[in-house]
């Protein structure tokens, strides 16, 4: 699934987008606002199958069972809560315990040919977005848990980046129709099209704060800005 476009450009680093789920230069992932969704490393999932295969083991699956249906609606299974990763889907919303029970269910039943079962855990190796065979089948991809904890919360990356566009710019877009055209709009003078334009800015500038996109003193001298142009 490609959504970088190539005249976008990563939040964290600024570096143009190749196609793909994620920066090839950092590993943000590219259709979160916040810019804090990262890539787990290719190491990192390996040692996560390994260390749910040694908890399998020791728990003789029972507890292992136990302890996964508890942090699956976070997208994760024992070896991901150790290891710090989570597991969303590929359009940036959560993961739901069913859709881990699939994913789980497609990896499980690659691992009953021994050579798909290779290609399965391998893929990741060698594909752009460190995506497995099942998380291909299953639609997902797997991130570090830190950095990526709003994703459960509000049960999406949420939104800021539709068509993978600009950051979103800290004012309103500046005015292009005619002064008289925007008069006729808001009002009868200009100085009322003024007033109305900057009461929009201030809107636009409190949903850019609520959002997380601007910080408190950013927020502040936007908004003295703003309020010294009405």
């Amino acid at each position: 699934m490609t959504m970088a476009a190539s005249t976008a450009e990563c939040l964290v680093c600024k570096r143009p987008l190749a196609p793909g789920l994620f920066c090839l230069f950092c590993g943000t992932f590219v259709l979160d606002p916040r810019g804090t969704v990262k890539m787990a490393s290719r190491g990192m999932r390996l040692a996560s199958w390994l260390v749910n295969l040694i908890l399998m083991v020791l728990t003789l699956y029972i507890g292992w069972i136990i302890w996964w249906f508890i942090v699956a609606p976070r997208g994760q299974n024992p070896g991901k809560a150790i290891l710090g990763l989570r597991v969303i889907r590929t359009d940036g919303r959560a993961v739901d315990t069913g859709t881990m029970l699939v994913r789980g269910l497609v990896g499980f039943a690659f691992g009953l040919f021994v050579i798909v079962q290779l290609a399965d855990d391998l893929w990741l190796l060698w594909d752009k977005d460190a995506q497995t065979l099942h998380d291909k089948v299953a639609s997902t991809v797997v991130v570090a848990a830190r950095g990526s904890e709003h994703v459960v919360e509000q049960g999406s990356v949420g939104s800021g980046r539709e068509g993978l566009a600009a950051v979103p710019a800290p004012f309103a877009p500046p005015v292009t129709m005619p002064p008289a055209q925007v008069s006729a709009q808001v009002g009868s003078t200009p100085a009322a099209a003024t007033a109305s334009s900057a009461a929009d800015d201030l809107v636009r500038l409190v949903e850019l704060k609520d959002k997380g996109i601007l910080t408190e003193d950013e927020y502040q001298e936007k908004r003295k800005a703003i309020v010294d142009r009405m």
